[in-house]
């Protein structure tokens, strides 16, 4: 009995506090200039998830830390990225990078089925800076499924619009779907 007491209380003891987890959070989401590897993120352990969602969803915060939190998330819970994806692409207070970097995270964590019903709003109805992230998100995760969707938008689209484009356009010329 005794033996195990003290095995959980080794245990207890080498389990880093909230603090210190958010601590590592931040300081990994500060390094410049460094790709921090999706195993790091994940090795963190679930402790770390509601502090990335904290950071993502944040109003507070600057852009550049929201989508490395956001990105961050894919790797520590792929659900819980796609909850605050969801939330992020559909609102219009949010900065438009941390709605294209959520746009992105929909691509990584939604089977093409899913992403393609996710994204189809905003590829015909969101500011032009991300219907052109949504088109390069269907045709890079989607498959050639949604290409037919991807070229009839830009069909859409006013021709000076039409270099925003581009990537997805050569990515349904050219397809490489990575599924997620």
């Amino acid at each position: 009995m005794n033996a195990s007491v003290a095995l959980l209380a080794a245990a207890l003891l080498a389990a880093p506090s909230d603090a210190d987890v958010r601590a590592h959070v931040e300081e990994l989401l500060g390094a410049i200039d460094t790709r921090i590897p999706a195993a790091r993120w994940k090795g963190l352990g679930p402790s770390a998830v509601p502090v990335l969602a904290e950071i993502a969803s944040s109003d507070a915060r600057m852009p550049s830390a929201r989508s490395g939190a956001l990105s961050a998330l894919v790797a520590a819970d792929g659900a819980e990225a796609d909850r605050v994806a969801r939330a992020l692409v559909d609102s219009p207070d949010a900065p438009l990078t941390v709605r294209q970097t959520a746009v992105r995270t929909l691509g990584h964590v939604l089977s093409p089925v899913k992403l393609r019903s996710a994204l189809a709003p905003v590829l015909r109805a969101a500011p032009v800076g991300l219907r052109s992230v949504a088109a390069e998100t269907l045709a890079r995760h989607a498959g050639q499924d949604a290409c037919a969707e991807v070229m009839d938008q830009i069909s859409l689209e006013p021709a000076a619009d039409h270099p925003r484009f581009e990537r997805a356009a050569s990515l349904c010329a050219y397809p490489t779907v990575s599924q997620p």
